[in-house]
């Protein structure tokens, strides 16, 4: 029993720390894409970017089955947070007002 014990707790442990490494990716490559989207705002080209990109999830909202179009409409919905917080940063140049941040987020 005390094995079997070890065991579950050895894959919880496990499950716990590919949780925080996925999590972890997905942090950076949303701080890449940021970074990405507000220079490409300041060399005018964000705009046909954000549009293709909008596109083709609308593309795959149009095709998808009833439990595709829920994951379809999850993805749209995390671009648009990732978009709408690029704008604020933008605007608020290099100062980050966690206010305005936590505002932003309970409108989304």
């Amino acid at each position: 029993m005390k094995n079997l014990i070890l065991s579950v707790i050895a894959k919880i442990s496990k499950m716990d720390a590919e949780a925080k490494l996925l999590a972890a990716k997905v942090e950076a490559q949303s701080l890449l894409i940021g970074a990405l989207l507000l220079t490409l705002g300041k060399n005018g080209g964000m705009n046909e970017m954000l549009d293709n990109v909008k596109k083709a999830i609308n593309a795959a909202l149009d095709a998808a089955d009833m439990p595709l179009k829920s994951d379809a409409e999850l993805l749209m919905n995390e671009f648009n947070n990732l978009i709408q917080l690029t704008q604020l940063l933008e605007t608020n140049d290099a100062e980050i007002d966690i206010e305005a941040l936590k505002g932003a987020s309970d409108k989304i």
